[in-house]
């Protein structure tokens, strides 16, 4: 989290900030994470891969699988 407020031009944040826009970020990620997708296809081409990664759920930093899929339609 330093390393993103940095590159927004901040050069400090208290632990409570942090945990507010860890809050915040969280909220976001999970509207994306569920939002509908019926509308996007049918797709004429998929790519599917998928990493591990550290993620954060439910206010802690855990370990996940992440699947990436990439649709193509014409």
């Amino acid at each position: 989290m330093d390393k993103l407020v940095k590159t927004l031009g901040i050069d400090s944040q208290s632990k409570s900030q942090v945990s507010r826009m860890a809050a915040d970020l969280d909220q976001l990620v999970d509207d994306f994470r569920h939002r509908p997708l019926h509308e996007a296809g049918p797709f004429t081409f998929v790519a599917a891969d998928a990493l591990t990664m550290k993620v954060r759920e439910g206010g802690r930093v855990i370990n996940a699988v992440v699947l990436l899929a990439t649709g193509v339609k014409r």
